[in-house]
């Protein structure tokens, strides 16, 4: 992507976080983004395609953030809380994607095809659950179900702890992936 393309993604993202949406128009993506409307019909068809390429572009920066350095072992508890760990701490230090993710993460506008592109590096996550399912450390659910569960458990505990003003320590963390670690394993 060249920059004005992420010029536009960012400038979008900003908006339909802080307005929706369906109440952004082109012409406000336009502004913000500091570019002129051409320049947004040469990259994007419509809205739904910019919401599709944010999603590739933003997942692309959660992945690289969580699994730089990251090595797979045989210890799926201490993979667990390394990945989960990570999530949590991009989140924090990423408000808008969080936003974003937690809004668009079962839109429709992500189809399958875009979700393929976008989440291929998080499979990961599969693998490690898939071996703990071998190990027989997890409740009787598909690997795939217990990423889904377990990512709904982060977002919703990152927003009560954002609203409850809870601090993000270390503590607190484990303290929750130790909570989140617990309610999936048998």
């Amino acid at each position: 992507m060249d920059d004005k393309q992420i010029q536009i993604l960012k400038a979008s993202l900003k908006l339909f976080v802080k307005k929706g949406l369906h109440t952004v128009t082109f012409s406000q993506i336009a502004d913000e983004a500091n570019v002129g409307m051409g320049t947004i019909y040469k990259y994007f068809k419509s809205k739904e395609d910019i919401v599709q390429q944010i999603w590739i572009w933003q997942k692309k920066h959660e992945s690289e953030f969580i699994f730089k350095g990251f090595e797979p072992t045989d210890n799926v508890k201490e993979q667990f809380f390394i990945l989960w760990k990570r999530v949590i701490l991009y989140f924090i230090k990423n408000s808008l994607e969080f936003q974003f993710s937690y809004h668009f993460a079962s839109s429709p506008i992500l189809t399958d095809k875009i979700h393929k592109v976008a989440m291929k590096d998080f499979l990961i996550f599969d693998d490690m659950f898939e071996k703990g399912i071998q190990q027989k450390l997890f409740k009787p659910l598909k690997a795939r179900h217990l990423r889904l569960y377990t990512f709904s458990n982060v977002n919703g505990w990152i927003l009560w702890a954002k609203d409850e003003k809870i601090q993000f320590s270390d503590e607190t963390i484990n303290l929750f992936l130790t909570m989140a670690w617990d309610s999936i394993r048998k």
